[in-house]
């Protein structure tokens, strides 16, 4: 993984970011989300600061760099989740000093009435609120499970 060769800087958005030191290669892993595990019962933080890594499992914050990843709508990186570990992995090639992101959508289950917030990314497609992978345009979802960028939790029968 690629986790010394990153570093924390200041996002275009004035935010705690994290950095490339080095060229990362399309499709490879990045680091490893770490954290306690929650449940929505037992939550003991603020769903800004958790990924959700199961239909009712989330990972709090650890403490690391990977606390920082901000969200895009326009994102250089994915999450993929096998059991608890959840993994960072570059869509393409990122080039040095540029900050890692992914779309904190494509890890929701949320209704806007769950959880929302207000994206500042301000890329060419940002769509202004962030909210669970339902709400996402269809052909924005389809993209996103083209490139493997989606949990299997969120693409069961269950929750379609």
């Amino acid at each position: 993984m690629y986790k010394d060769h990153l570093y924390s800087g200041t996002s275009k958005i004035g935010e705690a970011g994290v950095f490339t030191k080095t060229v990362i290669p399309a499709g490879v892993p990045i680091l490893e989300f770490r954290g306690d595990l929650f449940t929505r019962d037992t939550m003991k933080h603020d769903l800004n600061r958790v990924i959700q890594i199961g239909t009712d499992a989330f990972l709090g914050p650890s403490g690391d760099l990977d606390d920082y990843i901000n969200h895009s709508c326009n994102p250089n990186c994915g999450v993929k989740i096998v059991g608890r570990r959840t993994i960072l992995f570059s869509l393409y090639v990122i080039p040095a000093d540029t900050e890692l992101t992914f779309d904190y959508s494509t890890t929701s289950t949320d209704t806007p009435e769950q959880w929302s917030m207000d994206c500042k990314c301000s890329d060419f497609n940002c769509r202004k609120t962030i909210t669970g992978f339902h709400h996402l345009d269809d052909k924005t979802k389809q993209d996103y499970i083209k490139k493997g960028m989606i949990p299997m939790f969120l693409t069961s029968t269950i929750f379609r």
